[in-house]
């Protein structure tokens, strides 16, 4: 006889709709002690505005507890409000506190620190779709019963070519050193999926091979290096509904743009002004974390289509050495390619080597060059 978890699945997308604009957004959980806390604020818009999702800046945000003590978050650009390691105890409640640019002040209902278990194992398998990751955690203490995850994915990727030389200008050719090579790239995402699940129907607070995500079969994250940052978090019974509640919503009308009115809005209230609407939970936890690594020799038949090949196939391009400038033309850029390195020809003048910006730049395609903290060598 086997037992299952029940779960919800929920992309957080912030809902909005023509009569509702303009609500502030919280999302985030407060973490007690040992990471960042990470607040992100933004508005809802009409479905008619095609604008991006704008980003709440200048606003004031602190986590304050019941004696008023307050722990501020620093903002950080982008609707981003952070602090580190906040000293919070298990026996005190605490609030979140925003005051906006327009002088509304929100928060959150009290709560108390609530105490993850730690995560017993992540863990991968590949099947015909893809890449499946998995997770394996347990209270041996039976407290727990209600859990959120969240991820973080990295992965490495390669350009085709790998360039050891950069143009500067037609008399100025140069090795381009280690700091600033671009063969290489790395990407960082975080999660736009909700994870939540319940152990409550089941004897043991045990959680057994829970699906935290997937690499669909081809997927560029998995042609390097790949890397999942699986967080775990305790949270409350009310904050496990209102997440269920939010997919049953979604589930009968849509996506979370057809809620209207807002059934779910969350613990975030306004204080000065009740009628000011605002959206989100805030829960209060220690965080668990695991890391895993995959590797793409680990992986078999995964036919990976490059993004570098979506219109032609990269083509390894010569030039004579005192026509090198017209491939690099305007004078001083932006160009439109990328040297790759110095050879002879037949006849034993020098030439370079060259290709597209797409073939050899790896940030063309969206990553960064600098190598994260964590990645193995």
């Amino acid at each position: 006889m086997s037992l299952c978890v029940l779960k919800c699945k929920e992309v957080y997308n912030p809902p909005s709709t023509k009569n509702n604009p303009d609500i502030l957004v919280v999302d985030g959980v407060v973490i007690a002690g040992n990471d960042s806390t990470i607040i992100t604020l933004s508005r809802t818009k009409s479905l008619t505005d095609s604008a991006p999702t704008a980003k709440e800046i200048e606003a004031r945000v602190s986590v304050i507890d019941v004696s008023g003590v307050e722990y501020a978050l620093t903002e950080q650009g982008e609707g981003r409000y952070v602090a580190s390691q906040l000293p919070l105890d298990a026996t005190t409640s605490y609030q979140l506190k925003i005051i906006t640019k327009d002088g509304n002040e929100f928060r959150s209902d009290p709560g108390k620190v609530n105490t993850s278990p730690p995560i017993d194992s992540v863990f991968w398998q590949q099947d015909s779709s893809g890449v499946q990751i998995y997770l394996n955690t347990h209270d041996p203490g039976n407290g727990t019963r209600y859990y959120q995850w969240e991820y973080i994915e990295t992965w490495e990727f390669h350009s085709a070519f790998d360039s050891f030389l950069e143009y500067v200008d037609e008399n100025n050719i140069v090795f381009r050193g280690l700091g600033n090579q671009i063969f290489r790239c790395y990407v960082t995402r975080p999660s736009s999926v909700i994870e939540v699940a319940t152990t409550t129907r089941l004897s043991l607070d045990t959680v057994n091979r829970y699906k935290v995500t997937e690499v669909p079969a081809g997927s560029e994250k998995i042609t390097a290096i790949y890397s999942d940052l699986v967080k775990q978090y305790e949270i409350t019974e009310e904050a496990y509904n209102y997440w269920t509640n939010l997919k049953k919503n979604t589930e009968q009308l849509g996506s979370l743009f057809d809620l209207q009115p807002f059934s779910e809005l969350g613990n975030i209230k306004c204080v000065n002004n009740p009628s000011v609407k605002c959206i989100g939970y805030i829960s209060f936890s220690t965080l668990q974390k695991q890391r895993i690594f995959i590797d793409y020799k680990e992986i078999t038949n995964w036919n990976y289509h490059p993004y570098f090949d979506t219109y032609q196939p990269c083509q390894l391009l010569t030039i004579p050495i005192f026509l090198v400038s017209q491939a690099f033309q305007p004078p001083g850029g932006p160009y439109g390619n990328s040297l790759i390195g110095q050879g002879l020809d037949t006849t034993h003048s020098p030439v370079y080597f060259y290709s597209t910006k797409t073939c050899v730049d790896c940030r063309v395609h969206g990553g960064v060059t600098e190598k994260p903290l964590f990645w193995p060598n």
